[in-house]
């Protein structure tokens, strides 16, 4: 019994070492990073997490291949969902204000094995959150001239066929990261600052696709006519919740800063809050202005809105759209 005991002992340590917890400083707020964050910077750091190839993209794409007009439904149910995973980061945030986002809650509380595993999870939703922003980024940089970039990649560099990838390497969506790795080096601040400013452009263009194209919506094409409603029914607009819940998930980047918040006890939960609740009103207007002005069934998924316009006879505000778009994937 007791030889059994003994060389058990090994493998109960490995198991003990695999699930210790992370243990913090007496003074969670002590940090060697700087804390100039305020509630207003980590809320814009939010909206800008939130609102960018989600609204440029998965509205058009939701709305033609999984919801039709129901698209505005089905953004509203992962408004909610999306409330409930933010509100347990913000406590997280708030509580451990320390960089790591869902790493270092997990190494706090649950073990370092689960970390070890949620790490690398985060790692790939970072990669591919990255790669999918650099794409639309490409795609709405490509149709502003018509688009050539894709024509000339396909003639001069390269082309393939393969299922489930794109038919051409994007050297614009890589070279487009650089850039923006680029920047991130320099520290929070000055990407904290370049995100204000393309923040603001994208709100701009946010509201002038709102008012004008309220203006050029027609009620008709959310008519039995056109499909009505729901066209896919209640099974389409689930569907369409999971696709759209992947327009919410920028939100742990305020979880994520609160390292360099200088309030974090009050600002993160505050940030997450009204982040969601400005995303959440943006998604649903604009998904209601895009199935009114053009019947969803002809939406063109890669650049929806600016070619929405196109098609009404603005090309001008399909330009506006096209720049609000770019500056929407840098945030």
């Amino acid at each position: 019994m007791a030889s059994c005991v003994s060389s058990c002992s090994p493998v109960v340590r490995f198991c003990q070492k695999l699930n210790r917890l992370k243990t913090l400083e007496e003074d969670v707020m002590a940090t060697s990073l700087k804390r100039c964050l305020s509630t207003v910077d980590l809320a814009l750091l939010g909206v800008g997490g939130m609102v960018g190839s989600g609204l440029y993209v998965l509205t058009g794409t939701v709305a033609k291949d999984t919801a039709g007009p129901a698209v505005v439904v089905s953004f509203l149910i992962a408004g909610v969902a999306s409330l409930m995973a933010a509100l347990c980061y913000a406590e997280f945030g708030a509580r451990v204000p320390k960089t790591g986002s869902a790493y270092m809650f997990t190494y706090v509380s649950v073990g370092e094995i689960w970390a070890f595993l949620i790490g690398w999870n985060v790692i790939l939703e970072y990669m591919i959150g990255g790669a999918a922003v650099a794409r639309a980024w490409s795609g709405y940089l490509d149709s502003i001239f018509n688009h050539r970039i894709q024509n000339f990649t396909e003639s001069h560099v390269m082309r393939w066929d393969v299922p489930f990838i794109a038919h051409y390497p994007d050297l614009l969506a890589a070279a487009i990261l650089l850039v923006a790795s680029f920047f991130i080096s320099f520290g929070v601040r000055v990407s904290s600052w370049l995100n204000h400013i393309f923040s603001a452009i994208s709100m701009a263009v946010i509201v002038f696709i709102l008012v004008f194209g309220f203006v050029l919506a027609d009620p008709a094409n959310w008519s039995a006519r056109e499909g009505g409603f729901a066209p896919f029914g209640v099974s389409g607009i689930m569907a369409g919740t999971a696709t759209c819940f992947y327009a919410f998930v920028g939100f742990d980047v305020i979880a994520a800063s609160s390292e360099e918040a200088s309030n974090p006890q009050k600002a993160v939960p505050a940030a997450t809050a009204i982040s969601l609740g400005m995303a959440a009103t943006a998604y649903v207007l604009v998904s209601t202005v895009l199935t009114l002005m053009v019947p969803w069934h002809t939406l063109d998924p890669n650049s929806a809105l600016s070619d929405a316009f196109f098609r009404r006879g603005y090309s001008w505000a399909g330009f506006i759209v096209a720049v609000g778009s770019i500056c929407g994937e840098y945030d």
